[in-house]
Order: C-alpha cells, then sequence, then structure tokens
C-alpha cells in the first residue's frame, strides 16, 4: 500500500474498536459487547496482511522470513515494556502460587502462544478469576502472530491459481474456520472456539477475502455512505446492546460484518461516517490502538488485583492513564523501532529480536527462583502475599478433597453429579447403584451441599451418603440462566421412592437471591412421598472473594486477620433474609432446619479466621476452606435436630 492509497478511516475504526474493548474492561454496563472490539481488530489485520502478502506475490518480491522479521518488528517491542509492568506488578501483588502462575504465563505472552495456555487453564468452577491474569489479554496478539505464521503458507499454495483462485480457497478455508467453531461451540468447548486460531481464522479471512475483491469493488458504484454508516451500525450496536449468546462463531458476525461493509465502502463526497472515522482524535488514538490495548489490561488488574467489579471509579481514572502510557510505548518504543535505521534490515531484526526473546525466557525462567523469591520478601505488602498464599495453598487442599469426593474415592460417599450425567436414566443408575448402602442419606444440593457433605463425613464418618448434586442449583428443576437444574428431579424422586431407597433426604445449598424459592415444588413432592427431609440453611457468601479483602486491608495497612469480622454490608445477597426465609418454609413443611447463617455470623457478623491468629475460613467469596470445613463439621456435630434426623430408623 502506498502512502496515497492509505486508508485513514481503518485507524478511525481502530481507535473505535480499542475504546470498546478499554470500556468493557472498565465495566461500564453500556459496554457490555465492548469485547468485540477484538473482532474488528482481527478483521482488519487480515484485510491488510492479504493485501501485503497478494501484492508482493504478484510483484515476485513476497519473501516469507522478511515478512514475519516484520511482523516480529511490529508486536514485540511494544511487548517489552508491558511484560516489565505486569512482572514488577506481579512481584508486589502475587501471592506464591499466583506469581509462579505468572511466570509460566510471562513466557508464553512473551513468545505469543498465551492463547493456547489460557485455553487449557480456562474452566473449572474454582478456576482463579481471569481477571487476576495480568497478561490475559494477550491471547489476541498470540492469535495475530500464529495467523501472520498460517497466511503465508495458504497464499503460497493458492497464489497459483490465480486471484479466483485464491479467493475460492480462502473462502474454503473460512466456511471450515466458521464451522468448526459452531462444532466446538455445541460440543461445549467454548474455550478452545474463543482462545485458538483454527475456528478464530474465519475472522481473519472475512478481511482477507475484501482485500483479493478490491479491484473488482473498485468499479462498482457501491453506496459507500450507506455501506459505511450500516457498518459502524452494527459495530456499535453490538458494542452497547448486546443481548448474550454463543460466541465466538456466528455469535461474531455482526461485528464482522460490520468490518467488512467498512472496509468494502469505497470513498465518496460528504460522507459524515468517514468524516468522523478520519477526525484527529481518532487517527490519535488509532495509531495508538495496539499499544493502548497492551498496556490497558495489566494497569486494571494492578490497580484492583483481585476484584474488578466493584471498581468503575478507579478503572475510569486508569482507562485514562492507559491513554498517556500507549501514547509512550508508540513515541518511545514503536515508532523509534518501526522506522530507526538500525533495525531496517533483516539481520537487524533478527538480531535484536532473538536477543529479546532470550531476555523474555531468562526472566520467564528466574522468576520462580530463589533469589526473586528473597527479593519479594522484603518488598511492600510481605504479609499481604504471604496471607494470598495461605488463600491458595486452601483452595488446593479443597479441590484436592472435592476431587476425591467427585471420584467416589471417600469410603461412604457416592456421588451423583448433572455437571458430568446427562441424561435422566445415567443419574438414575447412578443413585441406584447396588454398592449403595441401605441407610445412606440422600443428600440434594450444589457446591455449598458438597461442602456440607465433607463437613457431614467427618461429623457422622459411620453414616453414609448418597449426593445428587449440580453446580450453582438449588435442590429444583428450574431454569437458571441458560441451563437447566436438576432435569426432571420429580421423577427421579419418585422413582427412588418407588424403589425404597427414599428415607431420608437433606437439602443444602447456597440459596442464592430468592432462587430458594423453588425449593418449595422439592419439598411439596418429598412431603407427598413421605420422606424425612432436613433442611440446611445458606452461609455466607461475599461480595468479592477473601484474596480481594486481604489485598483491601494490605492496601490500607491493617491485617484482616485485626478485623472483628465482615457485616452485611460485605454481603452479596441478603443472607439473613433467605435463612428466615427458608425456616419458615421448612416449617410449613414440617422438616427439620440448620440455620448455618447464625452458627456462622453471630449477630450478624462473620468470623473471617479460626481465632485471631488461625487460618482463613474461605479461600473465595463462598466457599469454606479445610479449617472452615472443620469448624461446619463441628457445628453439625453438635447440632441435636440433625443427630436425630440421621439417628432415625
Amino acid at each position: 500500500m502506498t502512502p496515497t492509497d492509505y486508508r485513514h478511516e481503518l485507524d478511525g475504526l481502530r481507535a473505535i474498536a480499542v475504546l470498546a474493548v478499554l470500556g468493557y474492561h472498565a465495566g461500564y454496563n453500556d459496554f457490555a459487547g465492548g469485547f468485540i472490539g477484538v473482532d474488528v481488530f482481527l478483521v482488519l489485520s487480515g484485510y491488510l496482511i492479504t493485501q501485503q502478502i497478494t501484492g508482493q506475490l504478484r510483484a515476485g518480491s513476497f519473501a516469507p522470513l522478511r515478512f514475519w522479521l516484520r511482523r516480529a518488528r511490529r508486536l514485540l517491542p511494544a511487548m517489552v515494556p508491558v511484560l516489565a509492568f505486569s512482572a514488577l506488578s506481579a512481584l508486589i501483588l502475587k501471592g506464591e502460587v499466583a506469581f509462579e502462575e505468572f511466570s509460566r504465563r510471562f513466557i508464553s505472552a512473551g513468545y505469543f502462544f498465551s492463547n493456547y495456555q489460557f485455553a487449557s487453564e480456562a474452566g473449572g468452577y474454582f478456576a482463579r478469576s481471569s481477571n487476576t491474569n495480568l497478561l490475559k489479554h494477550t491471547w489476541s496478539l498470540s492469535l495475530e502472530w500464529q495467523f501472520y505464521l498460517i497466511m503465508p503458507a495458504i497464499l503460497l499454495v493458492l497464489h497459483r491459481f490465480g486471484r479466483w483462485g485464491i479467493f475460492a480457497g480462502l473462502l474454503a478455508v473460512s466456511a471450515g474456520s466458521l464451522i468448526y467453531a459452531e462444532w466446538l461451540i455445541a460440543a461445549e468447548d467454548a474455550n478452545w472456539a474463543f482462545y485458538a486460531v483454527a475456528p478464530r481464522f474465519w475472522e481473519f479471512a472475512a478481511g482477507g477475502l475484501i482485500a483479493l475483491l478490491q479491484p473488482t469493488l473498485a468499479r462498482l458504484p457501491l453506496p459507500g455512505i450507506v455501506m459505511r454508516g450500516a457498518g459502524l451500525a452494527l459495530i456499535l450496536n453490538e458494542v452497547l446492546r448486546y443481548q448474550g449468546g454463543d460466541f465466538p462463531g456466528f455469535g461474531a458476525l455482526p461485528s464482522v460484518l460490520g468490518t467488512v461493509l467498512i472496509l468494502t465502502a469505497p470513498t465518496s463526497g460528504k460522507d459524515p461516517f468517514r468524516w468522523l472515522l478520519t477526525r484527529g482524535w481518532m487517527q490519535w488514538l488509532g495509531l495508538r490502538s495496539y499499544a493502548i490495548y497492551l498496556i490497558h489490561w495489566p494497569l486494571f488488574v494492578t490497580v484492583t488485583p483481585t476484584d474488578m467489579s466493584q471498581s468503575e471509579g478507579i478503572l475510569s481514572v486508569a482507562l485514562l492513564v492507559s491513554l498517556y502510557l500507549g501514547h509512550l510505548i508508540y513515541r518511545h518504543v514503536e515508532t523509534p523501532v518501526r522506522i530507526g535505521a538500525r533495525f531496517k534490515t533483516s539481520g537487524a531484526i533478527f538480531g535484536y529480536g532473538s536477543a529479546t526473546l532470550v531476555a523474555i525466557a531468562a526472566i520467564g525462567l528466574a522468576l520462580p527462583s530463589s533469589p526473586v523469591s528473597a527479593l519479594r520478601s522484603v518488598l511492600p505488602l510481605a504479609d499481604t502475599r504471604a496471607a494470598m498464599t495461605e488463600l491458595d495453598r486452601a483452595r488446593a487442599e479443597y479441590l484436592a478433597l472435592q476431587s476425591r469426593i467427585s471420584a467416589n474415592q471417600d469410603a461412604g460417599i457416592t456421588y451423583c453429579s448433572f455437571d458430568d450425567i446427562a441424561t435422566t436414566e445415567a443419574m438414575l443408575d447412578c443413585l441406584t447403584d447396588p454398592a449403595i448402602a441401605e441407610d445412606a442419606v440422600l443428600l440434594i444440593g450444589d457446591s455449598h451441599g458438597r461442602d456440607a457433605l465433607a463437613a457431614l463425613r467427618t461429623a457422622y464418618p459411620d453414616q453414609p451418603v448418597l449426593m445428587l448434586h449440580q453446580s450453582s442449583c438449588v435442590p429444583a428443576t428450574y431454569i437458571r440462566g441458560r441451563s437447566l437444574c436438576f432435569d426432571a428431579l420429580d421423577q427421579i424422586l419418585r422413582d427412588l421412592a418407588a424403589r425404597n431407597r427414599l428415607d431420608r433426604v437433606i437439602l443444602a445449598a447456597r440459596w442464592w437471591r430468592g432462587e430458594h424459592e423453588n425449593a418449595d415444588a422439592t419439598l411439596s413432592t418429598l412431603q407427598d412421598l413421605g420422606t424425612d427431609v432436613f433442611l440446611i440453611g445458606p452461609g455466607p457468601t461475599f461480595a468479592a472473594p477473601m484474596d480481594s479483602i486481604v489485598t483491601e486491608a494490605g492496601f490500607q495497612g491493617t491485617d484482616l486477620r485485626d478485623w472483628a469480622g465482615l457485616g452485611p454490608d460485605r454481603y452479596a445477597f441478603d443472607i439473613a433474609t433467605t435463612s428466615q426465609d427458608l425456616a419458615a418454609r421448612a416449617a410449613t413443611f414440617g422438616t427439620g432446619f440448620l440455620d448455618r447463617y447464625s452458627l456462622f455470623c453471630p449477630d450478624d457478623l462473620c468470623a473471617i479466621t479460626d481465632g485471631a491468629d488461625g487460618a482463613f475460613l474461605y479461600f473465595d467469596e463462598q466457599h469454606l476452606s479445610p479449617t472452615g470445613l472443620s469448624r461446619f463439621a463441628a457445628m453439625l456435630s453438635a447440632a441435636p435436630a440433625l443427630r436425630a434426623f440421621l439417628n432415625r430408623p
């Protein structure tokens, strides 16, 4: 592309894309779909790279190695100060386990394969929030680099068939990529569809197809104003009015189509949309969009290291700061490397790039070493980092315990979960396994119910327990978001009763935000079946995870162990009222009831640790640590109503 061919409006489109992403990450309600800014970037990259490669192929001057080196010169320099900033933030703010995770991500981000690392890490009910990952956003840069590796090979193979042969081949590959993305989503592997290059390739290819059509499109009397306006409308509608749904796949089509329309639109006189995109401030943002995108996320995580959900104010300030920092990176790093004489030749790029990659690897390998640990011990917030390490270890112990339960490795426990079992018939097979003891009590619930299961086994080791589980669901059949909770529970209960497998039932859950009302149907069914029922009320669910509260205390110069506890202003919902309502419902149906909330939070004040110097009772915002489970077991053992319930013949 010659200077006269340069399309300044595309810098304006980059500005819209980066502002959309920043607004989304800052938590603005009006930017619910701001993440699609990344999809705009992908289409633009496909357009520009395809245009560049095919032009050089026609001229007989394309050299893949030179192309890759110049792409590295584009991506790598700005990554260096961002990696340095992220490392400094991690040194101060991350506990030991999280810091080890960061060291691995440091290398994968610097070598542009972090998308696959994050895909392998993603998922899991108890996974650490991705909002604590300083380098989460680098997945899209890794995706770009992998596209740069793949696209030359595709175009070199197709070039012999001419422009229309390239177009047909690229269209076929694009269709295959989109179909693959949809297949992954249907197979409930959306993480892979989101992060991997193959199911995302079609978005790059969409821009590439327009680049191939450019000579033909230039001869057509296309309505530039209408196309550009429609393209902007599609993009902005997705950003501002996103309604949710499967993504990417077909879910990314509106933003991709909007970008394609703008790329296709010819220049026309008095076009207000092109005028907007070419304004000076839009150009300024667009030229710096890569650096702004790179720096904003680690800055956001640094100022809200464990919880972004309640931090819109400080993130608004961080957003403005990221614009300035992005400008500094653009001016003092990107531009000097891009236009500097000593970075022009392929040999120079290879030399400087190799040295940079060696340094990244050396630093990444050194981060979890003893000397760095010694350095961290004298840095500020050492006590806060120690507390976060304690929380991470409690999480690991908890997950090991839950893994044993889920794998049915603990004697006296049978665990059947709708998270793993797809049909009612298969669930009944699990619940009626002949190996289950005849005097087993059935416990129905979510992860809080599973906590109750672990505590029950400690408090009453001779009592066999059969658990019917589904994550995030109270024990009832109902729709929660896009999920069906406890499918056909009434049928399952009646079938168990018919087989004399339903003598005693315990219901235990988080009982989230009014969802407890759904349990009326379950209680009614159990009453009809003449089953003895015991209901365990909700325990604490806090508005922020425990590591966030630990960090807050550290920033205030205090120790969380010195706090008296956490009161209702820290709760995620009105737990006391929910517990009272459940107690009333239990009385109505004649069932036993344990007020877990009052046990853990006497006088509406929830203890955080097991005594002034004891271990934390929670490892996140709601789940009990192993120490918390031990305290829960002691409470269950001392509960006369529960003991009487379990002792019934």
